[in-house]
């Protein structure tokens, strides 16, 4: 499966570019304490916009791309 493949996978299930960090715990089969290690280690990417953190479905495809 390409990245490509795994960006239109995400956009088809929820509609939109940005996920939250709960949606992207659920994606990646993680706990959001996962989720906050990958941050702090720099291997997945986010934005905070308005106080919560948010994660690209660009950066979510690429991260379950070269895992």
């Amino acid at each position: 499966m390409s990245q490509q493949d795994f960006f239109n996978m995400l956009r088809d299930n929820y509609k939109k570019i940005l996920l939250t960090k709960k949606e992207t715990a659920n994606e990646l089969n993680v706990s959001e304490a996962t989720i906050d290690r990958l941050r702090q280690n720099g291997q997945l990417n986010s934005k905070k916009i308005l106080g919560q953190v948010m994660f690209s479905l660009d950066e979510v495809a690429r991260f379950l791309y070269e895992a």
